[in-house]
């Protein structure tokens, strides 16, 4: 008699089913209740498309602002490194960040196609820490700007506990991360500490080849310090790629003006005697929702970018909040993801290859240090 192989699902693949149906619920509220998508389309008023084109070209637009940052820190050691290798890279990126949580897997499969592309892990990982570091100060920055400068705005929105708490708890995550990553980055006394710590955690364990991880953790970040104070030298070098992520930040931030727009309620608010927003009240809104909805770990932050949106953007759409949420998470998550997926056939083969690359990896770190 054969033995039959039981049919089991891992823990991802249940977590994946649940995130997904989650997903699918939210959209179909959104489309099928009252004030939904279907009731917009059938209003007199309906949606200008064309308006909705341009948000979706002017998010795209982030992801080439993001390759064009991502090859000025790769040429900077590895000169024959293409355009089309870091949109590669970008896309790769933000198609993994999108499917799984808290956007962690974007970062690992970025380095595994770099390596791909004969970039070391160390330099890789320099380069993508502070691409991520440049981006958490720019978008940090505007959210004390949009503070500053629509302060009576969210003095007004924001007088419930839950939504203050909501605002405040998004800021110091952001700005904790921010602080862990400059540690990391700059600090090797301290870093070294955490080292050291983490070691002897490893062999209190008695965990199975604990020397040997430790010892490559160590050699690896040697390899990424040394990386990353050659990518931080060059002051020229930063202050074009802080414009750069200033750009992008900015493209990403004025997407939900262009919903507002394409429902033509502008228009509608004039008539009504309300306040029309303007585009630097979105950008300044939209900044919140972006740190904000991160505090939720599911792909794609699914519920708390939704709540985030609700919340701080109400007032404007004059019950088109639901269409509103399908259009901006459509052109910031779900186009996004359709538009990457491709790209992620240049990682086709990494759990093969996984090994071999770590040899390398290994390799070129131990050549660094009897270098040094």
């Amino acid at each position: 008699m054969e033995n039959k192989k039981k049919f089991k699902l891992s823990g991802v693949a249940v977590f994946n089913i649940i995130v997904g149906v989650m997903t699918a619920a939210m959209l179909t509220y959104f489309i099928v209740s009252d004030d939904g998508v279907i009731d917009l389309l059938r209003s007199r008023d309906g949606v200008i498309m064309w308006l909705l084109a341009v948000g979706l070209v002017v998010f795209d637009l982030n992801i080439v602002v993001d390759a064009v940052v991502t090859l000025i820190y790769l040429r900077s050691q590895y000169p024959q490194v293409r355009f089309i290798d870091a949109l590669k890279i970008s896309c790769v990126g933000v198609f993994f960040s999108a499917i799984t949580p808290s956007s962690t897997g974007g970062q690992p499969m970025q380095l595994y196609l770099m390596s791909k592309m004969k970039i070391s892990v160390g330099f890789g990982s320099a380069c993508m820490t502070q691409k991520f570091i440049v981006y958490q100060f720019v978008t940090m920055a505007f959210s004390i700007f949009a503070i500053i400068a629509r302060f009576q705005y969210f003095g007004a929105a924001f007088q419930s506990f839950g939504a203050s708490m909501f605002v405040i708890l998004g800021f110091l995550v952001q700005l904790g991360l921010t602080v862990i990553l400059l540690i990391v980055c700059f600090s090797e006394r301290l870093t070294g500490k955490l080292l050291a710590l983490i070691a002897k955690i490893l062999r209190k364990l008695r965990i199975k080849n604990s020397d040997r991880k430790i010892e490559k953790v160590t050699r690896e970040f040697r390899m990424f310090l040394d990386s990353n104070r050659m990518l931080t030298k060059n002051r020229k070098r930063m202050t074009v790629i802080y414009s750069l992520v200033f750009v992008q930040v900015l493209l990403i931030l004025s997407v939900p003006y262009f919903v507002y727009l394409s429902f033509d309620i502008p228009h509608i608010a004039a008539a009504h005697g309300d306040i029309v927003g303007s585009w630097f009240d979105f950008v300044c809104i939209q900044s919140f929702v972006l740190f904000t909805s991160n505090l939720i770990p599911l792909p794609g932050a699914s519920g708390g970018a939704e709540a985030a949106f609700a919340l701080y953007y109400s007032g404007f759409f004059m019950g088109r909040t639901k269409p509103a949420i399908v259009a901006w998470r459509f052109i910031t998550y779900y186009g996004s993801m359709i538009l990457t997926a491709p790209f992620s056939y240049y990682t086709k083969g990494h759990k093969k290859e996984s090994q071999k690359i770590e040899e390398e990896v290994n390799a070129a770190c131990e050549s660094m240090n009897t270098a040094q």
